[in-house]
């Protein structure tokens, strides 16, 4: 059984240490939520442990019994709360296999909060920097005991979803803490988070959750998040709806391209955006003569869609965060440092010139 359940995990947990505690004595945390107490603004975490003897018996966790609920509890720090969750368990909790960590919207807006986590999280040696981080509009809890209710034998869900499923859909990205703590860092406290939510329905992934200056300032929905992934060459996997002739064709996007570069214009400084696209016009119900005869028309169509999505995220920036929630400073301070210089890191003063070219490669025709 010993033997069985060490294959099982070196299949399943990608990447941990191991020293001379027996498996079978660790409580190995998968999924971890963490959220601002509304009683007492203490940490309250919500730990979700790999259910081994699930995982050595063959269980699946859509079985019969109830979905696994996280272990919760509270502490000043991390480290506290997890030594607390010690005192109820025989197993000692172990965070050397944790892959995903939600933080919640009333931690997420306590800029001291957040830092803290973040420190935290950044020093535990037992920690990755490539745990995927995530954000919510609700608490982090209710996610992961949804996750739970998604696989209650690992609590791998969300670590699969970004391998197998994420690449194909752009409303949402992998975030990693290292990446996350970089971005912060280049733009002063800027970023955004991909936004995950429990839903009726079950665990729902897309959108994002704007910080700036290390504190969440609004919610993003998916067609926000879409915009902001075309702009930084990262929207793989959108599919955008065109409408010809009375019908509707989707677009899938299999490859996008994004360039930036900066000049300065009647003493205004424009951000020149190019996007480059390539993609497959599906599902269509036209017939193939009458796509490919009028493929520019077609083309042209999907151009003027997603470079209005983008300019609408680019004014969401501007007049109402008025934050540069795209790193566009650290991008013009590369490229032009004088211009840099000159005109500081404020986004409302950026004109910006979007362009974007859209090549339908293949054509799917359903008849």
């Amino acid at each position: 059984m010993k033997q069985l359940c060490i294959l099982l995990l070196t299949v399943c947990f990608l990447t941990g240490c191991w020293d001379n505690k027996e498996m079978e004595d660790r409580s190995y945390i998968i999924t971890m939520g963490i959220d601002k107490s509304t009683e007492d603004g203490r940490y309250l975490l919500t730990l979700a442990p790999a259910q081994l003897s699930s995982m050595s018996s063959g269980e699946e966790s859509s079985n019969n019994k109830a979905p696994e609920k996280g272990i919760v509890v509270k502490g000043d720090t991390i480290a506290s709360a997890v030594r607390q969750a010690d005192t109820y368990s025989s197993r000692q909790v172990y965070l050397g296999q944790l892959k995903t960590v939600v933080l919640g919207k009333e931690l997420l807006q306590e800029k001291e909060y957040l830092q803290s986590v973040l420190d935290e999280l950044e020093r535990n040696q037992d920690i990755s920097g490539k745990i995927i981080l995530l954000g919510t509009d609700g608490t982090a809890g209710e996610c992961v005991n949804a996750i739970l209710e998604e696989d209650a034998s690992t609590g791998l869900f969300i670590w699969d979803f970004y391998k197998n499923t994420a690449q194909d859909v752009a409303v949402t990205r992998k975030l990693d803490l290292e990446t996350f703590l970089r971005e912060l860092r280049c733009s002063k406290g800027n970023s955004i988070l991909p936004k995950i939510s429990a839903t009726e329905q079950g665990i729902k992934i897309g959108g994002g959750m704007v910080v700036s200056d290390y504190a969440f300032i609004d919610s993003l929905t998916n067609k926000q998040e879409e915009g902001v992934l075309l702009l930084q060459g990262k929207g793989k996997g959108a599919v955008i709806d065109g409408i010809w002739k009375n019908n509707v064709i989707p677009m899938w996007i299999y490859k996008n391209k994004s360039k930036l570069h900066f000049s300065e214009e009647n003493k205004k400084l424009v951000c020149h955006v190019k996007i480059n696209l390539e993609g497959s016009a599906e599902g269509s119900k036209l017939e193939g003569e009458n796509i490919f005869t009028s493929l520019e028309e077609i083309e042209n169509i999907f151009e003027i869609i997603i470079k209005s999505e983008i300019e609408n995220t680019i004014a969401l920036a501007q007049k109402k965060y008025k934050k540069d929630i795209f790193d566009i400073a650290s991008k013009l301070k590369k490229q032009k440092y004088q211009l840099y210089q000159k005109y500081g890191e404020n986004i409302e003063n950026i004109d910006f010139n979007v362009d974007v070219s859209v090549k339908i490669r293949t054509i799917g025709v359903v008849d």
